[in-house]
């Protein structure tokens, strides 16, 4: 075939998250616009959080398409005005393009804000008749029925486990939360012969992750949709478990649960955050106050499905105590994994205007990541938040607790005991190297990390750590 054009799809990074991730799966931003490319466009990728690194001095193409976290954004900045001085036109897209659409035409030549797929084919109407615009707008409150299944060449191998959407958006407005930068976003399903055509591609694999911000969604109409998909899902025998994030409704629905687990779901990803009203209040997720979480997760084990608990470390109502409590709540609640996250201030979100406010952001892009401090807390010092978290992942990953949670499991469904095992031996891999990452960018004289904030006064005074 006959190519006019060249486009490199490109992942930047500064970090190789294979090495410090014991849960990675692969994004999908990229191999969607990829799928609604022409096929007279010549396609590359390179994806720097798992693979080789591009050299933008060498690179040869009429279009680079980028789709940075913002941890990696500035790396996108250097190799587009490299590249640009070269004549390759540079596209942007992404939550920290629209967040900050500004800051990025200062290197990029387009910035997409909002939902890809649609603009990114103008931009390419437009690169043909040599008119490109510098931005463009897609909405996140339209139907999904044109947008087709990912281009899987367009994603990376060397990830742990491949993703999947079955649906796009939240209505929530969580402070914290990077969906906050998108306007006009609604919940909508992704149609379900798209959906399991995509699976058809996956079919061999191990284990999938569906990556919709909600797999379950929001009302009675779309439970009953999900019912709907997971009867074909176990019509078709796919052979792979995977696993989705949920809302805690999922525990009201049994039948909801009982379609999960026959089509192969074994784990379910639940914000709680916390277990406080007044933490809840604080992020703006009061849908989950006032929940009896031990009794949530009971139920959701009764179905055969174990519980990953996320969890929020740093809000202003943690006393320097705090992750203590949360260890005995979350060992009381019986989950079965847990990801905990310090507060991260991502641009664009309510959190980080207030933030900004109280003169608490430490604006770094490299270091804006949920593993590393990016503000500075109400009552830890970075050192101190840094203790904290290892004391909770350490009283999860420990030998006697994995054993306790093997042990629960293992006359239910022993299909999950491998799995377990192999995260775990991740999980500790991977925390020994983001702890020592974390202290080393909080130890450089250029990042201020030894000031904690007291109530009322702003920024305290060093708190006795060295810089």
């Amino acid at each position: 075939m006959n190519t006019r054009y060249k486009i490199i799809f490109y992942y930047p990074a500064l970090v190789k998250e294979n090495r410090g991730t014991e849960f990675l799966y692969s994004p999908l931003s990229l191999a969607y616009l990829s799928a609604h490319t022409p096929d007279y466009y010549q396609k590359e990728l390179y994806d720097e959080y798992v693979g080789e690194d591009i050299d933008p001095y060498t690179a040869k193409a009429d279009i680079v398409a980028m789709s940075p976290l913002t941890s990696g954004v500035n790396r996108a900045y250097q190799v587009a005005d490299i590249l640009r001085e070269r004549g390759v036109t540079c596209v942007i897209g992404g939550a920290h393009a629209s967040a900050m659409p500004e800051e990025a035409l200062e290197h990029f030549d387009t910035v997409i804000i909002g939902e890809g797929e649609k603009p990114w084919k103008n931009f390419l109407t437009d690169f043909e008749n040599k008119r490109i615009r510098k931005t463009y707008f897609g909405r996140m409150d339209v139907p999904l029925e044109n947008l087709g299944v990912p281009d899987r060449n367009m994603v990376h191998p060397n990830y742990h486990y491949p993703s999947i959407n079955t649906s796009r958006g939240c209505p929530y407005s969580c402070s914290f939360c990077y969906l906050t930068v998108y306007k006009n976003r609604r919940y909508r399903t992704i149609p379900h012969e798209n959906v399991l055509k995509d699976m058809e591609k996956l079919r061999d694999k191990s284990l999938v992750v569906v990556t919709d911000e909600n797999f379950i969604g929001y009302s009675r109409e779309d439970h009953s949709d999900r019912k709907k998909l997971l009867k074909k899902m176990i019509e078709r025998k796919f052979d792979f478990y995977w696993g989705c994030q949920a809302s805690l409704n999922i525990a009201e629905d049994p039948e909801l649960m009982d379609l999960m687990y026959e089509s192969g779901c074994r784990s379910v990803f639940i914000g709680f955050e916390s277990a406080n009203p007044a933490d809840l209040k604080e992020i703006r997720k009061n849908h989950n106050a006032n929940i009896d979480y031990k009794k949530i997760v009971e139920t959701i084990h009764s179905h055969k499905l174990t519980v990953i608990a996320s969890c929020i470390l740093g809000l202003d109502n943690h006393n320097k105590d705090y992750h203590k409590q949360l260890i005995r709540d979350l060992k009381q609640m019986k989950v079965d994994y847990v990801r905990v996250f310090l507060m991260t201030s991502w641009p664009g979100t309510p959190l980080n205007k207030k933030l900004k406010e109280q003169g608490r952001l430490i604006e770094n892009w490299d270091r804006t990541r949920k593993d590393i401090p990016n503000i500075h807390y109400m009552n830890y010092t970075h050192k101190e938040i840094l203790s904290a978290r290892k004391e909770v992942m350490d009283a999860f990953f420990n030998f006697s607790h994995v054993l306790r949670t093997i042990m629960r499991w293992l006359f239910i469904d022993r299909s999950l005991m491998k799995l377990f095992i192999k995260m775990t031996i991740r999980n500790r891999i991977s925390e020994h190297i983001r702890n020592k990452r974390a202290l080393k960018f909080i130890l450089q004289k250029s990042y201020t990390a030894n000031q904690k904030v007291k109530k009322g006064m702003g920024i305290a005074a060093p708190a006795g750590e060295s810089a």
